[in-house]
């Protein structure tokens, strides 16, 4: 079964102004959203993503 991962928020690689600590404050809201699903930061895409939990065997 293939986990397929959306991305939720884009970040631009160059110019941007937000700090680190505002990543994780939107990952952390974003969490809040999303309490069903996984969310991270992809840095091969440079974006915050979400995707389904795991299902327990």
């Amino acid at each position: 079964m293939l986990m397929q991962k959306r991305v939720l928020v884009k970040i631009k690689k160059d110019k941007t102004e937000l700090s680190l600590r505002e990543v994780l404050e939107k990952i952390q809201e974003l969490q809040a959203q999303h309490p069903d699903e996984d969310v991270f930061f992809d840095g091969d895409e440079y974006a915050i993503c979400v995707r389904p939990r795991k299902a327990s065997p």
